[in-house]
């Protein structure tokens, strides 16, 4: 309704970098989707022709996922954990525009419920947007082995910085959240493995701090 909050929901560089003007922030979660580096960056962490990897969120019922959570030891937490900001009636247009730009490489807005971890008793769930880079843009990726994404992650560097800090920002941001995510942390100790085998490069330190 017109004067509402708008609410967003961010899990890859919006939760360490959001950008934009907010009067709230907690951690929170979505159910039925799964950050995944499935989506290429031609634009912020690669080049054409040369594109990184960057996460989308992929339906929990994706055949790779249903297989992974088959052969998961530990049962899989089914909630995507990020960042929820509250943006003021009054920003909301201006905050959108911006938002449709910075993510125009492929993601799109989506309506979903986000619950909302604000330290309020019970749990509370609010409408909200949020960015998806879903498999019919031109920059998708999909699915690829943690090693295979490591080496193209690691080669990769666009106007918003090397791709492989995007990891690292991510990986730490969601440790300081209390949020465990395996693929996130795959392929960081991927990462660190391969700056270890490889010298660094323009002086730049290779590492997950």
């Amino acid at each position: 309704m017109p004067g509402s909050p708008l609410w967003i929901f961010g899990y890859g560089s919006l939760v360490w970098r959001p950008e934009f003007p907010h009067v709230a922030v907690c951690r929170a979660w979505i159910r039925g989707h799964v950050r995944r580096f499935w989506q290429g960056s031609t634009d912020h962490r690669g080049l054409p022709g040369r594109p990184g990897r960057v996460v989308t969120l992929v339906p929990d019922d994706h055949p790779e996922l249903v297989q992974e959570r088959a052969s998961a030891p530990t049962p899989v937490d089914p909630r995507c954990w990020g960042t929820a900001y509250q943006v003021a009636p009054s920003d909301a247009e201006v905050v959108l525009a911006g938002l449709d730009h910075r993510e125009r490489g492929g993601y799109a807005r989506l309506s979903l419920e986000i619950g909302l971890d604000d330290g309020l008793a019970p749990l509370r769930t609010v409408a909200g947007l949020v960015y998806v880079a879903g498999p019919s843009n031109e920059n998708y990726l999909g699915p690829a082995p943690v090693d295979a994404i490591a080496r193209q992650v690691a080669g990769a560097r666009g106007p918003s910085g090397a791709n492989d800090e995007y990891v690292f920002a991510l990986a730490r941001s969601l440790r300081r959240m209390g949020v465990a995510d395996s693929h996130v942390f795959a392929l960081e100790a991927a990462l660190v493995s391969l700056s270890r085998a490889e010298p660094a490069t323009e002086g730049r330190p290779r590492g997950s701090d």
